[in-house]
Order: structure tokens, then sequence, then C-alpha cells
């Protein structure tokens, strides 16, 4: 299995069963940060079972910097379409559809720090005449009524394509995404600078985060102190484990640290992302062939950082 299995889902998925679940807990409406969960420890858990995480495909976590907003994406009707559940007068709303999406299959949806764009990866047209294409990063922008504008093609870090997923931001603006050479094959991490409001051409990270194995999905740490992604490079413990690098006082990075056996499972683990107010790690896991999102205590990431 590889990204493009779990990303793009699977033949005998039960499509979108849960999708449209209720956000109920034993016959009342949820309510506090992170829909009333209890927090996680040092072990991961399930995030939201049978509200969030369901018999249907999920993926991805991503808040808005308030913490009222959490949108992720779903496995139905043959694609991947983005969810959100929102925080509205005290009490969580059940999930729906976004505005701009389901009709394309749109996945790794990612909030900027003001949270006025919304960044995913798409196989929409670049025009409205055009076919589907590869998988390209696209944003929208909040409106002034809180809504959403129609979606637009960053550009020029989707040239090289052809499948562009998983967009993370550091607060310097610099971009981290990942590329596959052949429609999900062979994925690599890559980086895009911000210069005069605009990315530029993509330059790939180099050795020891890109090997001969597939590394994709990277979350960089908003000071950018550090970068979590996925790889399937031999030694770990299932088909795709969460690797962490750190970043020293002299830009130099640390050699890639598999998260261990507490964070990685026997399935595919992948999609990190950490939540706005920095306490909690969510990520997605994929176990008999059914995806779910995951979330543990952020202090993981301290214990693993070299001292």
């Amino acid at each position: 299995m590889n990204r493009r299995d779990v990303v793009r889902g699977f033949l005998i998925s039960i499509g979108g069963l849960g999708v449209a679940c209720s956000v109920q807990n034993d016959g009342l409406p949820l309510t506090g940060r992170y829909l009333g969960q209890e927090p996680p420890g040092s072990t991961p858990v399930v995030f939201a079972p049978g509200v969030v995480s369901t018999r249907a495909n999920e993926l991805n976590a991503a808040f808005s910097p308030d913490g009222n907003e959490l949108y992720f994406s779903v496995w139905r009707a043959g694609q991947n379409t983005l969810m959100a559940i929102k925080l509205n007068d005290g009490e969580w709303t059940d999930r729906s559809v976004v505005t701009f999406s389901g009709v394309y299959s749109d996945v790794d949806p990612f909030l900027s720090a003001d949270g006025m764009r919304l960044y995913f990866s798409s196989m929409r047209p670049l025009d409205e005449t055009g076919e589907p294409k590869d998988s390209d990063i696209w944003y929208v922008e909040r409106l002034a009524s809180g809504e959403w504008s129609e979606p637009k093609n960053l550009g020029t870090p989707n040239d090289q394509g052809p499948d562009d997923y998983y967009t993370s931001i550091a607060n310097d603006g610099t971009l981290y995404f990942s590329k596959f050479a052949s429609h999900g094959e062979g994925g690599d991490l890559y980086l895009t600078r911000l210069r005069d409001g605009a990315y530029g051409e993509p330059e790939m990270l180099p050795a020891p985060f890109n090997t001969e194995s597939s590394e994709h999905d990277p979350f960089i740490a908003p000071d950018g102190s550090y970068l979590i992604f996925t790889s399937d490079r031999p030694g770990g413990y299932g088909e795709g484990d969460l690797y962490i690098s750190f970043r020293d006082s002299d830009g130099a990075w640390s050699d890639p640290i598999n998260m261990g056996d507490t964070i990685n499972s026997p399935g595919y683990d992948f999609c990190a992302m950490l939540s706005p107010d920095g306490k909690y790690l969510f990520f997605t896991r994929t176990m008999n062939r059914n995806g779910d999102i995951y979330w543990v205590d952020a202090t993981v990431i301290d214990l693993l950082r070299p001292r």
C-alpha cells in the first residue's frame, strides 16, 4: 500500500457510510474545545470516534486558529471530499461538505496562521471547461461574510507535477509539500519560498529527508524548528511511519528519527498536523482498509528532541 491507495480510497471501501452522522454524545450536543473530547496522553487514541472518525475513510485534521472549525477529508462517492464541523453558539454542528468541495477530489486541508486562507490539494481542472487533472495545490480565501471564496490554483509550485499533496506553512511563509513522480508512486519532500507575495520554484529537500523510498506529507513546525513526515523507508514499524527531524540554531537538520512504535503502527501512519495551541499532534492511521484520525499529547515531540 502507498499514499495513492489511502488518499484515493479503496475499491472495496464502504464509501460514504457514517458521513452523515449526528454530532451527539449520549443524545446531547457536543460542546467545548476539540469537540468536548477527553484529551489524550502519550499514547495515540482515535479522535471523536463515531463523530469524526467513523466507518468511512477519514484523513487530515486541520483546526482553525481559534479552534472553532475543524476541516478534514472523507472518501465518499468515489473521491475525497472536504468536510467541516464548526462550533456554533457553543455547540458543534454536524459535519457538512464545504462550499467549494464535492465535485472534484479534494484532500489535505491546511489553514494559514491567521485563518484567512485554506490550502488544499485537488484534481479539479484549471478552468471551467477543462478536464480533471493531476493533483495541484489550491487555496480559498475567507470573505467578509465568513464564507470561502472560489478556489485559486497556487501556480508555480504545481508546475513540475504530476501530483502535489499536503501543504504546511511555517511562520516565515515557507511552504512545504510533497510531489509524486508518477501519480502516487515515489513521493519526495519539497519546499517553496515566499518572495514578493508569490511562491517561487520548488526546491527538493536534500538527503537524509528524501531517499529512494517514498517520503511525503511534511508538517513543518510554525517556528521551523522541526519537520514531521511519512516514509516507507526500511526499518519502520508498518507500511508507512512518521519520522521527525529537528533543526538546530545554526539551521542544520538532524537525521530523521522514527517516532517509535507507540506513535507508529503496523498500518499506514501519515498526515501529521499540530493543533493551533501546540498541545496535540493529530495524524491519520489506516488499518484494515479503514482510515481514522488519531491524536496524542504533543509532548511526545519534545521527548524525541536531541539533548
